[in-house]
């Protein structure tokens, strides 16, 4: 089943989640600065829409191409408790197009960047346009056609 987004239009997408963090500094060892890992962050907003745009920034030391930006999880809330449904890793290179599985109710994030991050930035957009399927539309105009074969 293929979706239907009108990914084009900034307005569709709300931002719903922007932090930055920075690890401590736990040390100095030979004029460095060692630090402490950043550990996962849960993501304190209650998503509805399956579809997020997510851009992860972070310091990338001289010399260094870092590409991954850590893995998102996607948590519903079932009668055994949470539950994570899909996993997602990120990339630092471009914005992430995070399309999750349509999930009935409501769903929360949690993040965990690579342990080799001392800082991020983390901003998270809702996509709040249509979507819609190639399938809701055939019903649709099989309804209508329908509709229009029914007497009044």
């Amino acid at each position: 089943m293929n979706r239907i987004l009108e990914l084009q239009d900034a307005s569709n997408f709300l931002l719903q989640y922007s932090n930055s963090f920075t690890a401590e500094v736990i040390e100095m060892q030979d004029g460095k600065n060692i630090y402490a890992k950043l550990t996962e962050i849960i993501i304190p907003v209650v998503f509805d829409k399956p579809v997020l745009n997510i851009n992860i920034t972070t310091s990338v030391p001289v010399g260094k191409i870092w590409e991954f930006a850590g893995t998102l999880r996607q948590v519903v809330s079932t009668g055994l408790g949470d539950s994570i449904t899909e996993q997602q890793p990120l990339s630092l290179i471009q914005r992430n197009l995070i399309v999750f599985s349509k999930v009935a109710g409501d769903y929360t994030l949690r993040y965990k960047p690579p342990k080799w991050f001392i800082d991020l930035n983390i901003a998270i957009y809702q996509y709040d346009g249509e979507d819609t399927s190639e399938i809701e539309i055939d019903l649709a105009r099989i309804e209508t056609k329908i509709d229009a074969l029914t007497p009044p």
